[in-house]
């Protein structure tokens, strides 16, 4: 996956609603976790442009070569970990560049179902990463945001419940120990239909309560849905932006 050269200094205004800026979740924090959903308002030159999606092609061929090898747990973390501070900093500059970045690749990546399956996968990838990585309170602080009734449960309710949770989880083999001991999420028991049908959560009132590393899946699934989405809208509007920007945009991204 490769993008083609482009020419220099001139400035690209990606197409907007308005401008958008990083996500801070709490005073003195910033924050990578998005859904994309508006693009960026503010023209940036075209080196600028070949630079950040050169730096996010890097980060999600890293991530891509990591699931290949069959990386997982604490080997997986540590390689995306040091590939976003290499190409996507958690810092203001590197935030900028990652908005900016996620819309450049999702244009270049559209233009066939091979290609968005594959920005899809690699940038779900990223996007659980950061989830699970993220704070909880600034979780808990994301997921109202965007309109996802996932409660994290308090420390009481935990220890009210805690007996039911370990019977629940228990005799899964498919997650860490350290599970039962993380956040909890209540969730609308049909929105995890299958989780409850193969009774890995427990169920109360309506509600299962689900470990973090389940919600990520969940999460993450709405996300897809939404990527989709807005991946099929791009690829209609390919070609007419391609025929706008003959001269700038499709010698780079093809």
């Amino acid at each position: 996956h490769s993008l083609a050269g482009a020419p220099q200094r001139r400035a690209v205004a990606m197409q907007v609603a308005r401008r958008v800026a990083p996500e801070k979740p709490a005073a003195g924090r910033v924050s990578a976790l998005s859904m994309y959903e508006l693009p960026p308002a503010e023209p940036i030159s075209v080196s600028e442009f070949e630079e950040f999606a050169y730096d996010r092609l890097r980060l999600l061929s890293t991530i891509e070569l990591a699931r290949a090898k069959g990386l997982k747990g604490a080997e997986l973390e540590a390689r995306i970990r040091k590939a976003r501070d290499e190409f996507m900093p958690l810092s203001p500059t590197g935030l900028i560049k990652d908005y900016y970045s996620h819309f450049i690749l999702r244009l270049a990546y559209c233009r066939s179902e091979d290609l968005r399956r594959w920005f899809l996968q690699n940038e779900l990838e990223l996007f659980k990463w950061r989830f699970v990585n993220n704070p909880p309170e600034d979780r808990a602080a994301w997921l109202r945001a965007k309109g996802l009734q996932y409660e994290a449960i308090s420390r009481d309710e935990y220890e009210e419940i805690k007996e039911e949770l370990h019977q629940a989880l228990s005799s899964r083999r498919d997650l860490d120990p350290a599970a039962e001991r993380s956040e909890h999420y209540k969730v609308a028991f049909e929105e995890v239909v299958d989780l409850v049908r193969q009774r890995r959560v427990y169920l109360r009132g309506g509600s299962a309560f689900v470990p973090a590393a389940d919600l990520v899946s969940i999460v993450a699934t709405a996300v897809r849905a939404q990527w989709s989405r807005r991946l099929a809208t791009a690829s209609h509007q390919w070609p007419a932006l391609r025929e706008e920007e003959a001269d700038r945009l499709p010698p780079f991204l093809e």
